[in-house]
């Protein structure tokens, strides 16, 4: 819509609460546009009942209606959905068995009880670790490793101190999980490292050498 710009204005103005008072020539000015396309898109405005006008003594006063408010409701619904598109990195991997290096850490007190506090989830004692199929993958798994993530801090138990990691929230076949970047790890670059509440394996009834695709969200 050509006139959503002046829509969002009188939004930002207050326009959707109460009446507001505005002057074409001053919003014509603060959106640096001239006042005979205020004007225009006013007209345009009131005729499709996006918002109500009319005169008075300092100006036109303007509220916007019920189909405005919609409006602005599913843009933003919109331009919600892109930004996340924008922030999703999807990454594809074969499933392999591990070491069970994933068991013994994501049994330590000082890891699950950070995560669940992080995350919102006590993770499943194990990992699933998928093998990068390509380079491109690895350089979607390189994007990850330059990004802050959610950090859970290392911590000391007896007499091992154990290292701290980075977590990005993921979604795969629609399960709730979390890649791990690990700042020491066990695995080669080609493994990725998955923590989930639930065995993704039984969950997901995955075998070494399926096809997954992660979507992980990063800021």
């Amino acid at each position: 819509m050509e006139a959503l710009s002046l829509l969002l204005y009188l939004g930002r103005k207050g326009a959707l609460s109460r009446p507001i008072t505005i002057k074409t020539v001053s919003v014509g000015n603060e959106m640096r546009i001239s006042q005979q396309s205020v004007s225009r898109w006013l007209m345009k405005l009131v005729s499709e009942g996006i918002i109500t006008r009319k005169k008075g003594i300092k100006g036109y006063i303007v509220k916007v209606t019920a189909k405005g408010e919609t409006i602005l409701r599913d843009t933003k619904k919109e331009l919600n959905s892109i930004l996340v598109e924008a922030r999703k990195i999807t990454i594809t991997g074969r499933v392999v068995s591990g070491m069970m290096e994933g068991r013994y850490y994501l049994s330590q007190k000082g890891y699950t009880d950070k995560i669940k506090s992080r995350l919102g989830f006590r993770p499943f004692p194990g990992t699933l670790n998928l093998r990068l199929i390509s380079i491109e993958e690895m350089e979607c798994k390189e994007k990850l490793c330059s990004m802050k993530g959610v950090e859970i801090a290392g911590f000391s138990s007896g007499d091992r101190a154990f290292g701290s990691l980075r977590c990005f929230p993921c979604w795969i076949s629609g399960v709730e999980c979390a890649v791990v970047i690990p700042d020491r790890s066990h695995y080669g670059f080609d493994i990725l490292e998955i923590i989930s509440p639930k065995n993704l394996r039984k969950a997901l009834s995955l075998k070494d050498g399926d096809e997954v695709k992660v979507e992980a969200l990063v800021d």
